[in-house]
């Protein structure tokens, strides 16, 4: 999974290789913790633009299909994403703009006509009604918070645990973050949300991959509510990677601007 979506998006790079190591995992020193954190945090990714659905399945009740798109480049340690969404069966289109670098986070909302910024208390709404998904949960922000390796372990492959303590801006929302790293790619592949009172909240995790131009992406991946048991599964449909977007598709100044989409493939 999730970097952006960025790092939730890509996999691992074009130039990745598995690690061969042998079936008994062992735990990292300190040194090999942070060069597998370090490695992640500040992975990058090529331009790319890509189409999704999110399905809604409530625990009890019909479910919700979504239609959404995303826009993302990224400039020296500075991380833009556009992600439009629209429920399939009703009118309006929900649209963000998040910005994420180890100097700041931040996340615009488009509202009537006009961008404006998210304060932090709201990241943890639904990005739309009838959605778990939160701007939060893409933004990653995490990526920056201080780290503390928390042992290996396997979800159905190897992979070692690193907990990322929330600062005090937003630690009335959550706690900590948990990331499960493979062992094979240094991916994420599940990451679990902890709320203020240290009880999990949220759990994302990886469901397929495939490669696209000799870049592995995420193709399928699932958030579950623990507290409600409500799921949602989210599948990219159609996607161009290195892509040619234009910076004015973030520019936040002016909410009418017309977002040129580029010729997607299916997948």
């Amino acid at each position: 999974m999730m970097g952006a979506l960025v790092a939730l998006i890509f996999v691992s790079g074009s130039n990745a290789q598995p690690r061969r190591e042998h079936d008994k995992v062992v735990p990292l020193d300190a040194e090999e913790a942070r060069e597998r954190w370090t490695e992640f945090a500040t992975s990058h990714t090529v331009d790319y633009c890509m189409d999704f659905t999110i399905t809604h399945y409530p625990r009890h009740g019909q479910e919700t299909v979504f239609d959404g798109e995303i826009f993302a480049m990224e400039r020296g340690n500075t991380a833009l994403t556009r992600i439009r969404i629209k429920p399939r069966k009703a009118e309006g289109i929900s649209d963000f703009i998040f910005k994420n670098s180890p100097k700041e986070s931040k996340i615009w909302k488009l509202e009537d006509g006009k961008f404006r910024e998210l304060g932090e208390s709201e990241w943890f709404a639904p990005m739309v009604d009838g959605l778990i998904y939160s701007p939060f949960d893409l933004l990653l922000s995490y990526k920056f918070w201080t780290y503390s390796y928390a042992g290996p372990g396997r979800i159905g492959q190897a992979v070692h645990f690193f907990d990322l303590q929330a600062p005090h801006a937003v630690s009335d929302k959550v706690s900590k973050v948990r990331v499960a790293l493979s062992r094979e790619f240094n991916a994420p592949v599940q990451t679990e949300t902890f709320n203020a009172q240290g009880e999990p909240a949220k759990t994302l995790s990886l469901g397929s991959v495939k490669k696209v131009d000799d870049v592995w992406i995420m193709l399928k991946a699932e958030v579950r509510d623990e507290a409600t048991r409500d799921k949602d599964k989210l599948q990219f449909t159609a996607a161009k990677l290195n892509a040619e977007i234009s910076p004015e598709t973030f520019d936040v100044s002016d909410g009418s601007k017309m977002v040129e989409k580029p010729r997607l493939e299916r997948l």
